[in-house]
């Protein structure tokens, strides 16, 4: 991610930032970079993906 990424908000938070990120409402979960799965936070009503460059 030297030359930017994707930042990743759950209600106007910071919750990570990555390369890659895919996210799935049935199971209610989310990958980022291709790594494990993990729960979206309880009760998130808003979800923001915003681009990084440097």
């Amino acid at each position: 991610m030297a030359e930017g990424g994707f930042l990743i908000k759950f209600d106007g938070k910071e919750a990570e930032r990555s390369y890659s990120v895919s996210f799935d409402y049935d199971d209610w979960q989310y990958v980022v970079n291709g790594t494990e799965k993990k729960k979206l936070p309880a009760g998130v009503e808003t979800i923001t993906v915003a681009v990084e460059r440097s």
